[in-house]
C-alpha cells in the first residue's frame, strides 16, 4: 500500500478554488482533482505537495 501525501491543486480558472487532497503521487492527485471538480486534467495549473503545518494543527 502507498503512503498518501497531502497535495494542493490549483486550477487555470481563478473561479475554481484550490483543492486539498491526499494522494499517492502528483499524477494521482491530478486525476482525483479533475474528477472531483468535474474538469479536464488540462484545466489544472499546478500540483504541489503541502509541506507546511497549519498553526491550528500544530497546537493539537
Amino acid at each position: 500500500m502507498f503512503d498518501l501525501l497531502p497535495f494542493r491543486i490549483h486550477f487555470e480558472d481563478p473561479e475554481i478554488a484550490p483543492l486539498d487532497l491526499d494522494a499517492s503521487d502528483a499524477d494521482n492527485a491530478r486525476q482525483l482533482a479533475a474528477t472531483r471538480r468535474g474538469v479536464a486534467a488540462s484545466a489544472i495549473r499546478k500540483v504541489k505537495i503541502i509541506r507546511e503545518i497549519q498553526s491550528s494543527e500544530a497546537a493539537e
